[in-house]
């Protein structure tokens, strides 16, 4: 590209938003020095990232060991219980008493916060998970395999969703 030049519809590099990331509001119309200065550290900084291969392993790692923490341990160790006790537990909506509350403004905020409590771990390696999914997989990639609708792209989908289930 011809110092000075500006980039037209869709011949637009796809740096162009790491550059306005690093520092759009420093640039300078009329610097065309500044701009290729600022592309060259973007091209430097995405290539001393440690590679797609570190960060799908370390996305892989961040869902096992959160899966097992958050639901795969919690509900094996809760299975034996049921299954000695014949009961899960106190229910979220009455807890030990036998009738549920009157419906109430009150009744409204204790269940929700209780169902909080009860999920925010769950919530918030679900927000984690799916932030590095849109950062590490590629949305080709996932088209690709999970987006038919096809047998084998809707059961490949239901497979891969199988272990975040309770």
């Amino acid at each position: 590209m011809a110092s000075g030049s500006g980039w037209r519809g869709a011949h637009r590099p796809r740096h162009c938003v790491t550059v306005a990331v690093i520092g759009i509001s420093r640039l300078r119309a009329g610097a065309p020095a500044r701009i290729s200065e600022r592309m060259s550290t973007a091209r430097t900084m995405a290539r001393s990232s440690t590679g797609p291969a570190a960060a799908m392993g370390a996305l892989l790692l961040i869902a096992v060991v959160g899966l097992y923490y958050v639901k795969w341990s919690p509900y094996y160790h809760r299975a034996f219980v049921a299954a000695a006790q014949h009961s899960i537990g106190a229910s979220i909506v009455s807890g030990k008493v036998a009738a549920a509350p009157a419906p109430s403004w009150q009744a409204a905020w204790g269940y929700a916060w209780a169902y909080g409590k009860a999920i925010w771990q769950a919530m918030i390696l679900g927000l984690v998970l799916g932030a590095g999914v849109q950062a590490v997989v590629p949305r080709d990639w996932l088209a690709r395999v999970f987006g038919r609708l096809n047998f084998r792209g809707v059961a490949l989908a239901g497979l891969a969703a199988v272990p975040s289930m309770m």
